[in-house]
């Protein structure tokens, strides 16, 4: 009934409209339309379902004005997109990608891939001062995208030239100030009003630091009405509080305290609306702001809303049609998908010298390339670590287009901390420092550790060489300390010894491709193993008591030749891409040294053993991701290792089972309990599926077969030259990592049960 009589009202007023009348005054002039979208994060979709039913009654906004997300949205509207459209780029986003400091693995550079995206906190460091970042997210991926979808207006600095006007809130973070943004470079505009603190990094423009428009206009109907709107349409989906239900963390509450402003003033703004659609009501204690991963749903709703007010907007777009002058019509921005560069300039402070930076873009002038190819070399440069955001700009030339590279420098240092837990090493915690131009400038110094059961850690320095740093020198150590259970040939667990390895390295690699490199190394290995659990033990043919073993120690040399490639889109439960490594290794220099417990000297003197002689090992092994539907994937697993000699010494053996490799020398296979298999020449092959249940949930159902016959190897898998594993896992990507829980199981053994969380490092 409230909307029937609405709509009557529209049609009395197109006969006698005393407020829009007295608009237009002059004959033939149509008052003027602002379309107003507030903010309120992932429910501002919202936004997209009722631009649909908007367009579908006949009209077009002679304005717009946007906060936050309706930034967002209201921008890419004043560029001419469509609703369907702006539908479409919303639900093919990652908005976990997008929502974050990541860019997929592949775009990172070999060299730092193993320490990218695993850390649950990173602080910046200079010299010996550890700070706080201003923010969150710099969001890398979101620049890109803002960027991308604008590139037909990198040339408008007035946004009143844009197809539709448009303007924005943000605010001044150092006074506290409303700023309206009606000029400039758009994408920066809209990622400046959507920085909500603490949780986006700030941007500066013109001097000042802009966070999110919320915090003091978070419905900017006055701003639409100062561009010069005769009639507005307001779309409200912001509260500007949360519920108390809603602040469940730290960071609920200081969102929440920055917006005691916004919402002060919400109801008088509503007040200035013609037309007000409030969908608040649809949405609330059903979505967040932060309910991305429903964006489909929110849309929907949106739409569902705006129809109820489906006659009231035709009744609205009659009365506008009946002005002689017609009805604003946008012509979408020129979007071209490739590019000639005519000129191309970086700037921004780098200690990265230009000319390798020009190496890693690999974007030359006089030459044409595609919007992707811009981005892909965008994020590669940022995937080096150099840098907190890397963006460009398309200006029009007269002969193609002048690109413009922006680039922020990261801080020299910084401190990054994760936690674990897992069922078969317990829990843990990581901590990793990371310094570039130490000693020398195109160098970087890594020192991490993992505390917990087993400890690790590595600490290793680059040192960039050659003209274009095509290369780089590497000086590492690391050390492993581990429990390892000896089996019998039935499967009886008969010792346990616990081993302290350091590995001493010196080599180089090639640092050109973000996907593979390839490079060689000289090692130095050093075992201690002291009993923990008696057992008997069969060293070199002799038979004896653990207890009799105070330290064994294992020394030896090998100078390797290695190649490399990781093409994953991320690290845990990848979608698609492949990781593989092939290495081939001459060991000599081996030594042996024993010390047995007194009483024991006969013992140590049948121990006191000859220097075996060299031999090589050639491992092989490639895990592959290979996409067969949009939800669906197919994992494969392959690998080998050989090895000339069967005279090994103990720790050199490929040790097989558990869910997790905690040593070099460690095959992951899940039917099986840690180093429950002890061989030497090994060749091994899986096959499985993964599925997305839904946006990070995944259900991994695989099979694993190990063989020692094939390759003539001396060792069996305790008697067995073939063993078959089946193991099913289901996995959920948390902010606090990887969440996995998992169930194995192999012919004539127990089932095994499995449980992480978190960001543990390989």
């Amino acid at each position: 009934m409230k909307h029937c009589l609405l709509t009557l009202l529209l049609l009395l007023s197109a006969l006698a409209p005393e407020k829009l009348a007295a608009q237009a005054q002059h004959a033939g002039r149509r008052p003027k339309i602002g379309l107003v979208l507030s903010g309120g994060g992932a429910k501002g979709m919202a936004h997209i379902g009722f631009l649909k039913v908007m367009e579908e009654a006949g009209i077009r906004p002679d304005y717009i004005t946007g906060t936050s997300i309706g930034s967002l949205v209201g921008a890419l509207y004043a560029l001419g997109y469509s609703a369907s459209q702006i539908e479409a780029i919303a639900l093919e986003q990652d908005w976990e990608m997008l929502l974050s400091n990541q860019v997929p693995l592949n775009q990172i550079a070999m060299e730092e891939k193993d320490y990218y995206g695993r850390y649950l906190m990173e602080l910046p460091v200079n010299g010996l001062k550890i700070s706080f970042p201003s923010g969150l997210i710099e969001g890398q991926a979101l620049n890109n995208l803002l960027i991308r979808l604008t590139r037909g207006a990198h040339g408008i600095q007035d946004f009143n030239h844009l197809p539709t006007p448009f303007a924005c809130v943000a605010t001044d973070l150092a006074t506290g100030e409303k700023v309206v943004l009606r000029q400039g470079f758009l994408p920066e505009a809209m990622r400046a009003s959507m920085a909500i603190p603490t949780v986006f990094t700030p941007i500066k423009i013109d001097g000042r630091v802009l966070v999110d428009g919320g915090l003091v206009q978070n419905f900017p109907v006055q701003e639409a009405l100062d561009m010069g709107a005769d009639y507005v349409i307001g779309v409200n989906v912001g509260s500007g509080l949360e519920p108390e239900k809603n602040l469940n963390s730290m960071l609920d509450v200081l969102v929440q305290a920055t917006f005691f402003t916004s919402a002060s003033n919400l109801e008088s703004e509503k007040k200035k609306t013609d037309f007000l659609v409030d969908i608040l009501p649809a949405l609330e204690g059903k979505y967040s702001t932060g309910s991305f991963t429903d964006t489909e749903e929110i849309i929907h709703i949106g739409e569902q809303v705006a129809r109820q007010y489906g006659d009231s907007l035709r009744a609205l777009a009659v009365y506008f049609k009946s002005f002689q002058e017609p009805m604003h019509r946008p012509a979408i921005s020129n979007l071209q998908d490739s590019v000639r560069i005519s000129r191309l300039t970086i700037s921004g402070s780098s200690t990265m010298p230009r000319r390798i930076v020009r190496r890693r873009l690999r974007l030359n002038e006089q030459e044409t390339t595609t919007i992707s190819g811009i981005e892909d070399r965008i994020e590669i440069l940022y995937g080096t670590g150099h840098f907190n955001k890397v963006s460009y700009a398309m200006l029009p030339a007269d002969s193609g287009h002048h690109v413009q590279i922006n680039m922020e420098e990261a801080a020299k240092g910084v401190l990054k901390t994760a936690i674990f837990y897992d069922s078969e090493n317990r829990a843990g915690a990581t901590v990793h420092f990371m310094r570039r131009n130490l000693f020398w400038e195109g160098s970087r110094f890594v020192a991490e550790v993992d505390l917990g059961q087993n400890i690790r850690s590595d600490v290793n320095y680059l040192k960039y060489m050659g003209y274009r740093n095509q290369i780089a020198a590497k000086l590492a150590s690391q050390y492993y300390s581990n429990d390892i259970s000896l089996f019998n040939t039935s499967g009886s667990k008969v010792a346990i010894l616990q081993q302290n390895m350091n590995l001493a390295t010196l080599g180089w690699q090639t640092t050109t491709n973000n996907t593979f490199t390839l490079g060689q190394q000289l090692e130095y290995k050093l075992a201690r193993l002291y009993p923990k659990v008696a057992g008997q033990l069969n060293l070199d043919s002799v038979t004896m008591n653990v207890n009799a073993l105070e330290q064994l120690k294992v020394r030896n040399w090998s100078f390797s030749t290695f190649f490399r490639l990781n093409t994953f889109n991320r690290h845990f439960y990848p979608t698609r891409g492949w990781k593989a490594a092939l290495l081939g290794s001459y060991v000599f220099g081996q030594r042996t040294t024993v010390r047995a417990n007194e009483g024991y000297a006969s013992l140590q003197q049948a121990l006191a053993r000859r220097n075996p002689d060299p031999y090589f090992k050639v491992a092989l092994k490639a895990d592959g991701a290979v996409p067969l539907r949009r939800n669906l994937s197919l994992m494969l697993r392959q690998g080998l290792v050989m090895y000339t000699t069967n005279d090994l010494l103990i720790g050199e053996e490929m040790l097989v089972g558990g869910y997790t490799s905690v040593l070099p020398n460690m095959l992951e296979y899940r039917a099986a309990e840690p180093f429950a298999y002890s061989t030497d020449n090994l060749l091994y092959t899986g096959v499985g599926l993964q599925a997305a249940l839904r946006k990070k949930l995944y259900l991994q159902a695989s099979s694993t077969l190990l063989n020692t016959s094939v390759l003539n190897g001396y060792r069996t898998l305790r008697g067995k030259s073939t063993r078959i594993g089946y193991s099913a896992t289901l996995g959920y990507l948390t902010h606090f990592g990887p969440l996995s829980v998992g169930l194995a199981h192999e012919k004539h053994a127990d089932w095994r049960g499995f449980i992480s969380l978190g960001f543990r490092l390989p």
